[in-house]
């Protein structure tokens, strides 16, 4: 046992694990007065003080501004910063200068950032009307007046005035283009101020009277190709002798312009269409007449192509087609609201108000004067086809009555009636009459 040495004790590897610095006890904080003080002070939130910059209490040294030391400063390009020192004046502040402040105020000077202490702004500089582009925007404006009191001229009926100030708008055009031609301007003249001249000119012609001058204007307006669709004064030109009666002309003239204008302006070539068609009549061609209108009928149906087609039938004495072309007319939609609605049926005073501003519009004058002229068509085309379409009046007249009762205009189907017992009281055919007024 002698030689049986017993180990030394060795130290605990675990020994002071749980043991810690009290001053890390996050959870005893609460209880440190101490602590506790700080937090609640300026002191616990001062930054700590070290001699590394050149603020702080150790090496400490003040900003030179403009109101503190006069310690010289430079930026990185070797220039004084601002609020340096720098000769005995300090640097201006020159970011905020140009809002109206300075780093140094002179006595009595007030803040004024806008300026308004200089005075009122000198005049403008007047134009020099001598300049040749000043002459030629007070010429150009001129014959811009001109053509509007042209036109205001012939609104009023002073149809004199109206040519003579279109004349003068002529004159002056001219002028304008010479001048331009002689200031080197000839590429910048007003193409659309020239056809304007133009176009007023020939209207006022026309609007007097004065179709050879018209037709001259108007044929040096299609003649020159910069301007772009001036070919639909060929219209204006087949009117003029559609007026002179000169058919022939007129034909020709319509279906150039015909030529010139797109099926995209359906409406307006409709109308050209309707204008030949009339002319036709006017010469006796009923077949070209019939084929003209019976293709607007067949684009776009209206009143009064159909009732010339019906004249045109009746001029050839064609029973069938008179008979067609009456049930076509019947069914040619007004295209106008109904009446109901300027009926009131509340007693809501707003909406009766409207209702009795809209009775008499002009919106409604114009739909009232549409169904007015849609009836008289169809009353006369039934008073002239009714003897021929039949072997006697009464039977013939009947059939148009019958056929209006079936058609939008049915409220006429008592007009007819009526003025088919007047027809028999010319006639003094006293015993149709005494059979029509029990009837009614």
């Amino acid at each position: 046992m002698e030689n049986v040495h017993l180990a030394e004790e060795v130290d605990d590897l675990y020994s002071g694990y749980n043991d810690y610095n009290p001053t890390f006890d996050s959870e005893e904080l609460d209880n440190d007065v101490g602590f506790q003080q700080a937090v609640r002070t300026s002191h616990g939130r001062r930054p700590p003080m070290t001699a590394k910059f050149p603020s702080t209490a150790i090496g400490a040294r003040p900003l030179g501004t403009s109101f503190g030391s006069r310690v010289p400063m430079v930026s990185s390009m070797g220039r004084p910063m601002t609020g340096a020192v720098q000769d005995g004046t300090a640097r201006p502040m020159t970011a905020v200068k140009a809002a109206g402040y300075t780093s140094s105020m002179t006595q009595g000077s007030t803040f004024d950032p806008l300026g308004q202490s200089r005075g009122p702004a000198p005049p403008l500089e007047t134009k020099n009307e001598d300049t040749p582009e000043e002459k030629i925007k007070i010429l150009e404006k001129k014959v811009n007046d001109l053509i509007e009191e042209s036109c205001i001229a012939q609104s009023m009926g002073a149809l004199q005035l109206a040519l003579e100030k279109a004349k003068d708008a002529g004159r002056k055009e001219r002028a304008l283009v010479r001048q331009r031609e002689q200031t080197g301007n000839a590429d910048h003249i007003n193409l659309d101020l020239t056809y304007s001249v133009l176009l007023n000119l020939a209207n006022q012609y026309e609007n007097n009277d004065m179709y050879p001058e018209a037709l001259n204007t108007y044929q040096v307006i299609v003649k020159n190709k910069m301007f772009s669709n001036a070919g639909r004064l060929k219209v204006n030109m087949a009117n003029i002798y559609f007026k002179q009666k000169n058919y022939p002309k007129a034909i020709k003239f319509y279906r150039m312009a015909l030529d010139q204008i797109s099926n995209a302006h359906k409406e307006m070539r409709i109308k050209i269409m309707q204008n030949i068609g009339v002319i036709f009549i006017r010469m006796g061609q009923y077949s070209d007449a019939i084929t003209t209108f019976e293709h607007i009928m067949s684009e776009s149906p209206n009143i009064k192509t159909g009732f010339n087609l019906i004249l045109c039938y009746y001029a050839i004495g064609d029973r069938e087609r008179m008979k067609k072309a009456f049930q076509k007319l019947t069914s040619v939609p007004l295209e106008i609201d109904n009446e109901d609605k300027y009926i009131s049926t509340t007693d809501d005073t707003i909406t009766n108000m409207v209702i009795e501003a809209i009775k008499n519009d002009r919106l409604h004058q114009m739909e009232r004067e549409r169904k007015a002229l849609a009836e008289k068509y169809i009353m006369t085309a039934a008073k002239l086809i009714a003897p021929a379409i039949e072997t006697s009046f009464a039977t013939g007249f009947d059939w148009c009555v019958d056929m209006v009762k079936t058609s939008p205009y049915v409220e006429l189907a008592n007009d007819l009636e009526i003025n088919k017992a007047i027809t028999y009281l010319r006639q003094k055919d006293f015993s149709q009459v005494s059979i029509f007024i029990p009837a009614m």
